[in-house]
């Protein structure tokens, strides 16, 4: 019974496994067929002509034939090349007897001489050649003198010189030693009222601290020593003392 149920399962494979014969394998549906069913017949081919060899080659082993042996092929003999150089004869040339120097027997165009007479004739020709007429008007003394403030100031005039700055010095009137005593006197007496200010400010937001006190208080007695000084200078220009 079991033979026959796995007699038309068995055939049913064979025909499946052939299907894609009918189809060929030049198209989808026999490519698709053949590796559903087929994924292992090259396996199989080659699996069964290696046991075939194996068997035959065994066959041989037992008949007591051995394989030859197989040669290796002899290794090139590497050599030296040989490199023939020709050789020339050395000619030494004695200085000491022809009389005369080593670069004297440089082969050259012209000789030395020859080349100094040229230059010597050269320099004279351009001497005695007449100058050319100038292309451009020559410069006057008012050229000159632009061209002399501009290297004096490296290529950039400035707007005032510092002739002109002094000679505007001079015009400006200056102050007489009683006009100076007398503004330094009320500059004096405003840095003096400047400081006493700042502490009625300190003093009015709460935060007069002892050390800030003494400190300003010194700097107003040094400048009360200095508007000292001043009122005497005055008084000596007004000739009171």
């Amino acid at each position: 019974m079991e033979g026959e149920r796995d007699s038309p399962a068995g055939t049913s494979s064979g025909v499946l496994e052939n299907a894609w014969k009918q189809f060929g394998r030049d198209n989808p549906a026999g490519k698709a067929l053949f590796k559903l069913y087929n994924k292992d017949v090259t396996k199989q081919i080659g699996n069964a002509y290696h046991s075939k060899n194996k068997q035959a080659h065994d066959k041989k082993l037992a008949t007591g034939w051995t394989p030859p042996p197989v040669a290796e092929p002899p290794k090139p003999k590497l050599e030296r090349p040989q490199v023939e150089v020709p050789k020339f004869p050395l000619k030494r040339i004695e200085y000491d007897n022809l009389g005369a120097a080593r670069v004297d027997l440089i082969p050259r165009r012209r000789p030395l001489e020859v080349i100094r007479r040229e230059i010597d004739a050269e320099y004279e020709r351009m001497r005695a050649a007449p100058q050319p007429p100038p292309n451009r008007p020559l410069l006057d003394e008012r050229e000159k003198a632009r061209l002399a403030e501009l290297m004096r100031f490296r290529g950039k005039l400035p707007a005032i010189t510092p002739e002109q700055q002094a000679e505007m010095s001079k015009a400006v009137p200056r102050k007489s030693q009683r006009q100076q005593l007398e503004e330094l006197f009320s500059a004096i007496m405003g840095e003096i009222e400047e400081r006493r200010q700042f502490l009625r400010d300190l003093e009015a937001a709460g935060r007069l601290p002892l050390e800030t006190v003494y400190m300003i208080r010194s700097e107003i007695q040094d400048r009360v020593t200095e508007l000292q000084r001043v009122d005497v200078l005055l008084k000596q220009q007004a000739g009171e003392l």
